[in-house]
């Protein structure tokens, strides 16, 4: 198995790792699922009063502001909750780096396909020799980029956090509702 394999592998398993530490740490307490539950219902009760059109709009939008203010609120105290798991798995990424760093260090194990500028050569490069191709990429590049990569989709495939306020737009999750709305 080359070493990159093994990166992307040991990447995986990291990040794996790093979820199943952020589930127990914070998503199965019951203090944040209520805060998720929270969420869901204020957002919901904040779309049903914006899309009302009719009745005392003074009144409603008082209530509009009071439902941005719960759902501020609540994804503040949500946010005190993960700062601990964020410090959880940053320490083990850490730790996880250094090894990776011992294990694969000052050997390439990918090339790029262009020469990065020197911003980006510092961070690709990073234990290799001086003398190496410009075109190299070090074990700790390619692990960083691989676990970035698989947490996002973790991420989005497990969906234990907090449901993002910013959805996609209802074009892209439902573009037969829009292309028949455009259609009558």
């Amino acid at each position: 198995m080359s070493d990159f394999v093994k990166l992307l592998a040991l990447s995986f398993l990291a990040s794996a790792v790093s979820e199943a530490i952020s589930y127990y740490v914070v998503y199965r307490t019951e203090r944040f699922q209520a805060l998720k539950q929270k969420l869901i219902t204020n957002e919901a009760k904040l779309a049903e009063e914006q899309s009302i059109t009719t009745g005392n709009s003074n009144k409603r939008q008082k209530r509009i502001e009071n439902l941005e203010a719960g759902l501020k609120a609540t994804r503040r105290d949500a946010q005190g909750l993960q700062i601990r798991n964020t410090l959880i798995v940053a320490v083990m990424q850490v730790v996880v780096i250094y090894q990776v760093n011992t294990m694969f260090g000052g050997r390439s194990v990918a090339k790029l396909p262009f020469e990065p500028i020197s911003v980006f050569r510092s961070l690709t490069h990073r234990g290799l020799p001086d003398d190496s191709a410009p075109t190299d990429c070090s074990a700790t590049f390619v692990f960083i980029l691989g676990g970035l990569t698989w947490k996002a989709l973790l991420d989005r495939m497990l969906q234990l956090g907090m449901p993002k306020g910013n959805q996609l737009p209802k074009w892209v999750t439902n573009p037969e509702e829009i292309v028949g709305m455009k259609s009558k």
